[in-house]
């Protein structure tokens, strides 16, 4: 990766010298002119517009001299490097802004191209040892503001110590910006280092943007110093969503649909209680997205959302018989019904997501008993919990219903009986005879009715089988690694990772921490 030049601000009232140092070979030391100045006035104007990696100035100007500029330069902007040019008569002026905090000075008389490049690699060498130490303050800070908002998350009591992460003022007010990510959990995985490098890259280059950070998958959270969401605001984050949106369906190769960033930005927030407030706001908006998501094309939110409701038994009463009827009369007349009085039914009453879910997972699982005792794989139940809007979770039950019905009308009796004898022996070692003894067909033939009636061979029906529960054991089990794996009938912890992987694309233990 190419390194970024450094910019250089020159600052003398002298002409010539100016003239000078604007056509030295700044190349040569890895950085650009980017502008003189006569004093330290106009130097702090040009400054406002865009600062500069490091200043060159001399110490003795009219208006502000070098040594006020420096002041100034370490009091606005700390982490530019500043050089002195200087007279042998100036040398107490020198002691005076090296302890200010200038870094090098050179004796105009004597000055050669060879020191100023010497200078110049000094600058480099001090830029990137702040950096390092900046860079580890901030995810040392980074980590204690989600301890912080996990301790929030989860309804408990901080304590005054995990506050002093953030600073919270009448007089700086902050707005809490909590993003969420439509994208499915896989895929997350493969696009995460480069959406977090986006955000790093956003913190550094906007002073706006105080602080990121992460205490769900999927989620992230972000304070902007801002004294209130106006419009051009939610504008610009409207368009960091859209640059985040693009990010991540250019990143990802596992995406089956598009990826989309959606964001809440909150009231202004000046204290303690004003945060915990916000957050609990930022959680009534994340579950009302569920529904809003459906029908509106805006990536940004403000202010508080609108109710939801619990599941009471009346209403779970009232999905079962309009899905009861629905599925009376056909398969068609179902899916019908799940595309629009369903839905219709849903976005009125705007039931709890999860509870939602939940219920529609149990009808699911009662529905397939009643077909030949057909089954939700691991990754379909995961798909559907995971669901982020109303559109997303019909779509699965539909896939799944349609699935079923497609399966019925093509397997043989041999098959179903095959299939559910691989599920039944999961654990045990599985192979081509011995399951073709059990169903009562010859090795070759039952390879060759699998393959037409299923699209997949019997050992990659097994494999998927056993990263299915696999997935479903590592996420919601405390199980080790190698006890899913011989849990999955993989007792090799070496073969059990690397078929993971591929079907993955990241490590067990990866997936595991991540979830």
């Amino acid at each position: 990766m190419a390194v970024k030049p450094l910019g250089v601000l020159i600052v003398d009232d002298e002409i010539p010298l100016r003239q000078e140092l604007r056509i030295f070979p700044w190349e040569a030391c890895g950085a650009e002119w980017i502008g003189e100045a006569s004093n330290g006035s106009e130097a702090l104007e040009l400054c406002a517009d865009c600062v500069p990696d490091v200043v060159i100035t001399d110490i003795t100007m009219p208006v502000m001299d070098g040594i006020a500029l420096t002041r100034e330069l370490r009091k606005r902007y700390p982490n530019v490097q500043i050089i002195l040019l200087t007279c042998h008569s100036d040398f107490h002026y020198v002691q005076e802004a090296l302890r200010l905090g200038a870094l090098e000075y050179i004796l105009k008389v004597s000055m050669e191209e060879e020191e100023l490049k010497q200078a110049m690699v000094k600058v480099r060498a001090a830029i990137a040892k702040e950096r390092l130490a900046q860079d580890h303050a901030k995810r040392e800070q980074r980590q204690s503001q989600a301890a912080l908002f996990g301790k929030l998350l989860h309804g408990q009591m901080p304590g005054s110590s995990d506050w002093h992460s953030i600073a919270l003022s009448e007089d700086r007010p902050v707005l809490l910006v909590r993003v969420l990510l439509d994208i499915p959990h896989p895929a997350y995985l493969h696009v995460k280092e480069p959406i977090q490098k986006w955000l790093n890259e956003r913190e550094s280059s906007d002073p706006g943007w105080l602080s990121w950070l992460t205490v769900r998958d999927r989620e992230y959270f972000m304070l902007i110093n801002c004294e209130r969401p106006s419009e051009d605001v939610l504008q610009s984050l409207g368009m960091a969503m859209q640059d985040l949106t693009e990010l991540m369906n250019r990143e990802s190769t596992m995406l089956e649909r598009s990826a989309t960033a959606y964001a809440h930005a909150s009231e202004a927030v000046t204290s303690k209680e004003g945060l915990a407030s916000a957050l609990a706001y930022s959680n009534e908006w994340r579950d009302a997205l569920f529904y809003d998501r459906s029908s509106e094309e805006s990536r940004v939110f403000a202010g508080q959302a609108s109710p939801l409701t619990d599941m009471s038994e009346k209403k779970a009463k009232e999905i079962s018989e309009l899905l009861r009827k629905a599925s009376s009369r056909s398969v068609a007349s179902l899916k019908e019904c799940l595309r629009g009085e369903f839905m219709d039914w849903c976005l009125a009453e705007r039931i709890k997501p999860g509870q939602l879910m939940e219920r529609m997972l149990n009808w699911q699982v009662e529905w397939l008993k009643e077909r030949e005792g057909a089954e939700l794989g691991g990754v379909s139940i995961a798909l559907l919990m995971e669901s982020g809007t109303l559109s997303q979770m019909v779509a699965c039950m539909i896939r799944d219903i349609a699935a079923v019905e497609l399966g019925r009308s093509r397997s043989r009796f041999e098959i179903r009986l095959a299939v559910q004898w691989i599920k039944d022996h999961l654990k045990e070692p599985l192979s081509l005879p011995v399951i073709a003894e059990q169903v009562g067909l010859s090795p070759h033939h039952i390879s060759k009715l699998f393959r037409e009636e299923t699209g997949s061979t019997v050992n990659q029906y097994i494999t998927r089988l056993r990263m299915e529960k696999a997935i479903e054991l590592l996420r919601h089990s405390n199980k080790k690694v190698y006890e899913v794996a011989e849990e999955v009938g993989i007792p090799s912890y070496r073969y059990f990772t690397v078929t993971f992987r591929n079907w993955t694309g990241v490590s067990p233990t990866d997936y595991k921490r991540n979830s």
